[in-house]
């Protein structure tokens, strides 16, 4: 994936509403070894960000100075338009391993839905620890595994990197197949004794 970037701008001494009229966000960047700072940028721009931005290492390139390393910790949002409201930044360092959450992918086709099997999603997400560089795009959730109705993927039948450590409980369930809730299924069965 190619480096995620935004150009920001030390905070100007107008009112939050003032910066997001002009079509400006207010955000803070804070971290270790450094004082927090007052920083704003383009609506417009943030908008523009994938969505694996909410999960990897952004550049935060800051006007007249270096490229920070960050990631968003919280985006503030108006409830009743879901416009930005305010973001924070948390500066990270690029030798030092961080907990993430990314979001999973199934890929593959389980035999278990052949069979007539429902797919449970107990997860959409799993949360990881790694160094900034080794964050992946997502974790691949291979169905094939699912053979039988009932069968059940766990977080340890994940493959990841070396370099990736899962956090989550190993024996919890990321999904499983259930048999069907209607009545027919169990008709079918009493079908074939």
């Amino acid at each position: 994936m190619e480096k995620l970037s935004l150009t920001v701008t030390k905070r100007e001494t107008k009112t939050p509403n003032a910066l997001r009229r002009e079509g400006n966000v207010p955000a803070t960047l804070y971290g270790p070894g450094a004082e927090p700072e007052s920083l704003q940028f383009s609506a417009y721009d943030f908008s523009r960000l994938p969505a694996e931005a909410f999960s990897h290492v952004i550049d935060l390139k800051v006007e007249g100075g270096k490229p920070v390393a960050a990631l968003i910790r919280h985006v503030q949002r108006k409830s009743t338009t879901d416009v930005v409201q305010n973001v924070e930044f948390y500066r990270v360092s690029t030798d030092k391993k961080l907990t993430v959450t990314v979001p999973t992918k199934h890929v593959g086709h389980s035999q278990a839905v052949v069979l007539g099997g429902q797919l449970q999603e107990m997860t959409s997400s799993i949360d990881i620890e790694c160094l900034p560089g080794d964050i992946p795009d997502y974790i691949e959730v291979d169905l094939t595994l699912l053979e039988q109705v009932e069968d059940s993927i766990h977080f340890s039948d994940l493959k990841v990197p070396a370099s990736v450590k899962i956090l989550n409980p190993l024996d919890g369930i990321v999904i499983k197949t259930v048999a069907p809730k209607s009545s027919g299924a169990a008709d079918k069965k009493e079908e074939k004794k």
